[in-house]
């Protein structure tokens, strides 16, 4: 009987542990899948316009053709075959441009460029026929451009440029990246970045409008965790299962201590009565 208390201790204390490991052992993840993977603003810097491209029809290019005074360009950096992030800030792009006044080809230009060195045109073209469809404009077509290049050198000249980088995750075969949306002037300045999936047709319009004059914004103040990752989802996921096992291992921690203290009440309870029925045996003996 002695023994048990040292069990239900024992047990009860393998049960904290677990539940305390499982968010630092979440969070030391997460810290590596960022390491390499960021956005740090460099508004008022200049990009590389001599950089070669293909774009969505085949056709070799260069970032300069897109480029002429007064008229700002957007840039994101995505990839057609990336199963998660990409696809959602590319529809929510395409959601708010549909909304919104201005349109590419017209007011501004919109390049999405492949950090994918093995995306064919082929395949950009294929995804831009996606997005376009979002959008329901037709003539936005003349005016966003997917672009492809299969050496990676020229992306990340054009990603450092823009203070924007990302890695290979050769595990999952995947690029590991944040969202982000940058806005650069005619001259090839950079005017203004945007982070997250939200595009409010009145806010992307005012940005881009600033741009075409010339104006630059205003850096973040908080520059920390600029953006969602590629891996939000999945962090996600990981995060649910881990509060999952967290709650489990709440109520089985609840259970130890209801089952501990249920433990010594009765058996205090019997000691008691056991005590009570020794002494009443006493006298009964006595008399």
């Amino acid at each position: 009987m002695a023994r048990r208390p040292h069990f239900w201790l024992f047990a009860g204390a393998i049960l904290i542990a677990l539940a305390a490991a499982l968010p630092a052992q979440t969070n030391r993840r997460l810290q590596y899948e960022l390491q390499g993977v960021d956005v740090i603003e460099r508004i008022g810097e200049r990009i590389p316009l001599d950089l070669p491209f293909t774009d969505d029809n085949g056709r070799a290019v260069t970032l300069a053709q897109y480029f002429k005074p007064g008229r700002p360009v957007m840039i994101t950096l995505n990839y057609a075959d990336c199963p998660q992030l990409c696809s959602l800030q590319l529809t929510e792009l395409a959601r708010g441009l549909k909304d919104m006044e201005w349109m590419p080809g017209r007011e501004f230009v919109l390049l999405t460029i492949s950090i994918n060195p093995g995306e064919t045109y082929e395949r950009a073209k294929l995804a831009k026929l996606r997005y376009l469809g979002a959008l329901g404009k037709a003539d936005a077509d003349k005016g966003w451009h997917f672009l492809v290049n299969e050496d990676e050198s020229k992306v990340l000249s054009l990603a450092a440029a823009l203070g924007y980088s990302y890695k290979f995750d050769a595990d999952s075969g995947e690029w590991r990246h944040k969202s982000a949306a940058f806005v650069v002037t005619g001259e090839g300045v950079i005017s203004h970045y945007m982070r997250n999936l939200n595009f409010e047709p009145r806010d992307v319009q005012a940005r881009l409008a600033e741009s075409a004059a010339g104006k630059l914004g205003e850096k973040s103040e908080d520059e920390t965790g600029f953006g969602f990752n590629c891996f939000t989802l999945e962090y996600t996921d990981n995060m649910g299962r881990a509060f999952m096992y967290m709650r489990i291992g709440g109520i089985g921690v609840l259970v130890f201590l209801f089952s501990f203290v249920g433990y010594w009440w009765i058996y205090e309870l019997r000691k008691s009565r056991r005590s009570k029925l020794q002494k009443l045996q006493l006298k009964v003996e006595a008399t």
